[in-house]
């Protein structure tokens, strides 16, 4: 979900731990360097409006310079989560690696 990974930030600021829930079957060898990569990006209109109805960027496709990104989902770095809850145990993020290997290997 977008904003995972600003939360994790601010969390990490203030010294408080983040745990994130995950099934293992989403763990992915697929490594992301940039978090508009492989990104899902809805339409653009959507940011424009808000939950009370007003509409601040009314005119947004008459300004040409200004390009609204309305992503469907964020990437959290590894480095501000503290674990990661799998239905196989709460390990660090160094350990998805291995969980891979062993789901690869069949001896999972």
């Amino acid at each position: 979900q977008v904003g995972t990974s600003q939360v994790a930030l601010m969390a990490e600021s203030v010294g408080i731990p983040v745990l994130m829930c995950c099934q293992s079957f989403k763990f992915t060898e697929r490594v992301q360097t940039d978090s508009f990569v492989y990104n899902e990006l809805l339409d653009p209109a959507q940011v424009a409006h808000n939950s009370n109805g007003t509409n601040h960027l009314e005119k947004w496709k008459e300004q040409s310079s200004l390009h609204p990104l309305n992503l469907a989902y964020d990437v959290t770095p590894a480095s501000l989560v503290s674990a990661v809850i799998t239905e196989i145990s709460v390990v660090p993020t160094t350990s998805v690696p291995v969980i891979l290997r062993l789901k690869n290997s069949d001896a999972y």
